[in-house]
């Protein structure tokens, strides 16, 4: 799981009259890491799908997390949890565990989760008790037993700490955990409702960047101010980020990319900026403007599956080529294998003519296969990638040593 994330989940929804695609994601995501995630899983408007965890950097939790949840607020809760401390942690895990006591670990409401987040303030852990025995020992020790306050020294050591510690588990409904024993002192928050994140507001920027000043060692000069870019933008709320962060220009500036439309895209559009030392910021200002006509021109999502047929190595200037390229290709959204191609293609040549030949092929995966072979389609994760002029997404780069066009068999 990468370094930050939280859950590693799979998206995946029930489709009775074909493939059922699936897709991962790790949370915490990105606004549009999360819309491509859903795009991949084919998962649209009211689709029913589930959202089943499959790691989370917290082993214990996803016992408690129900598969029907909202991927929305899942990624609230995981957006929470990164921003808590180790202790905080902790003091999560003991809510979480308290709770499973008195439900049986029966699941936990997301919302609830999120609450637990927001109230650590009221819990308190004592590290060096693992059980009874050794919690009672520290409620004695810390003279936290007030009738064991006049206890001489010879007494002391006679005392049945197990029961001692029971009786104040008991009271105060604590648990123990890998850490500690964890006691909570007031009631869960009610800072967070389900209805705040069912739903994502539609991000209002194609490209957005993370501005900061460059580091030049000089205590006086230097800072940690941090302010976001939202592209396609301006000369002037270019400056005004520059201004807001304290530097004098864009090339005293550190940029890098938090959330792309084209979520492959956010960490090429990091590396060249981080490599060029910002001066490749109207070539990124330009991309974000061409995501943002992609988009109202509905060519987006066949874009993202150019990119994701396109070479590794591609380079940023590639990818907006590729931006002008879309109508060379149709992308198949309902169509996620060679079977399904196969089908696609009969109801073609049936409207056409009679059997023509179609009793040659009796195995639709095999006869598809065929066909994405002869036609050069491609299958990517949002569908069939189909080649409208006889050109790979590979020719359409135009690299040196490649050869234009596609031999017809």
């Amino acid at each position: 799981m990468d370094k930050g994330k939280i859950f590693e989940v799979e998206l995946s929804r029930w489709n009775p009259s074909g493939a059922n695609p699936s897709a991962q994601i790790a949370l915490p995501a990105t606004p549009y890491e999360l819309a491509d995630a859903l795009e991949k899983a084919r998962i649209t408007g009211d689709t029913v799908y589930s959202a089943e965890v499959l790691s989370c950097k917290l082993d214990y939790l996803p016992q408690f997390i129900a598969p029907d949840i909202n991927l929305y607020e899942l990624n609230h809760l995981a957006q929470r949890l990164s921003s808590l401390s180790a202790w905080e942690l902790d003091c999560f895990e003991g809510m979480v565990m308290m709770d499973a006591v008195q439900t049986q670990y029966a699941p936990i409401s997301v919302e609830r989760l999120i609450n637990m987040t927001h109230s650590t303030e009221h819990c308190q852990i004592a590290y060096e008790a693992h059980d009874d025995p050794s919690l009672g020992k520290f409620y004695a020790d810390n003279d936290f037993v007030p009738a064991l306050e006049r206890v001489s020294d010879e007494v002391y050591e006679y005392l049945d700490f197990a029961k001692i510690g029971r009786e104040m588990r008991e009271g105060e409904g604590g648990v123990f955990t890998p850490h500690g024993y964890v006691v909570q002192n007031g009631e869960i928050a009610s800072e967070y409702h389900s209805v705040d994140t069912r739903t994502l507001d539609k991000p209002d920027y194609a490209v957005l960047l993370q501005v900061t000043k460059g580091h030049f060692n000089d205590p006086a000069y230097d800072n940690e101010t941090v302010v976001f870019l939202k592209l396609p933008a301006g000369d002037a709320a270019l400056l005004q980020a520059v201004d807001a962060v304290g530097a004098a220009s864009p090339e005293e500036c550190a940029f890098s990319a938090e959330d792309c439309m084209a979520p492959s895209l956010t960490e090429k559009i990091s590396d060249v900026l981080y490599a060029s030392e910002g001066d490749c910021y109207g070539l990124v200002n330009e991309l974000a403007e061409q995501l943002r006509q992609l988009e109202t021109d509905n060519h987006l999502l066949t874009y993202k599956a150019m990119l994701a047929e396109a070479p590794g190595d591609i380079s940023l200037e590639e990818a907006l080529d590729l931006a002008f390229m879309t109508e060379e290709f149709e992308l198949l959204t309902d169509t996620a294998s060679p079977a399904e191609y196969a089908k696609v293609e009969i109801q073609r040549m049936l409207s056409l003519a009679g059997d023509n030949g179609l009793s040659l092929f009796c195995n639709l995966d095999n006869y598809g296969r065929y066909l994405l072979e002869q036609r050069a389609t491609a299958e990517t994760e949002y569908g069939l990638l189909e080649p409208q002029n006889g050109m790979t997404v590979d020719q359409c780069l135009n690299r040196p040593g490649q050869s234009l066009g596609m031999e017809m068999k």
